[in-house]
């Protein structure tokens, strides 16, 4: 199999509505920061540039995300029968305005972002929205403008490299989790 092939693309999975609902919600947004390998989180302009929210079990809108992801992960586990899902972390909202991007990188889980040390096998990603400009995302080299309510989930590992390009109209909204 090329690697592309284990990149998962699902149209469909989080209801518009529930998109809407969570962008006009009023989450405490903060500028993100990145962690480099020692913990340490930094403001990087370099790295990136979005604000992000954390959202726990006690969130309002936590099932439905987490049924959300579930739909992407039944269906890569579907194409991928070793595949399985011991442990989610929380979810980040990710908001990225005008000249928002996330640099190339492979995920892995620092302690500054409130979550256990690790590395995950997969990282998924919901979309909230398409009413933007830019903003692409890649993986591997391949290039999604995704869908509103779509969701995307590859492993993560050195051969999955990923990034947001800059935002050049609008704002883009995801949501993220890492499996394990």
């Amino acid at each position: 199999m090329d690697v592309e092939e284990y990149i998962g693309y699902s149209k469909n999975v989080v209801p518009v509505e529930l998109c809407k609902t969570i962008m006009n919600y009023g989450y405490n947004f903060q500028p993100s920061t990145y962690a480099n390998h020692k913990g340490k989180a930094t403001n990087s302009n370099d790295r990136v540039r979005m604000d992000e929210c954390w959202i726990g079990k006690d969130d309002v809108y936590y099932v439905d995300i987490k049924e959300a992801f579930e739909r992407v992960i039944k269906k890569y586990s579907d194409k991928f029968s070793l595949f399985s899902v011991q442990h989610t972390t929380d979810f980040r909202i990710n908001r990225y305005s005008v000249g928002g991007f996330m640099s190339s990188h492979v995920d892995n889980i620092h302690h500054s972002h409130g979550q256990q040390y690790g590395y995950p096998q997969v990282s998924a990603l919901l979309y909230l929205n398409d009413d933007y400009e830019g903003g692409e995302f890649y993986v591997t080299g391949k290039m999604f403008e995704p869908e509103q309510g779509s969701g995307i989930i590859f492993p993560s590992n050195f051969m999955f490299p990923h990034e947001a390009k800059a935002v050049t109209k609008g704002t883009r909204w995801s949501i993220v989790t890492w499996l394990m």
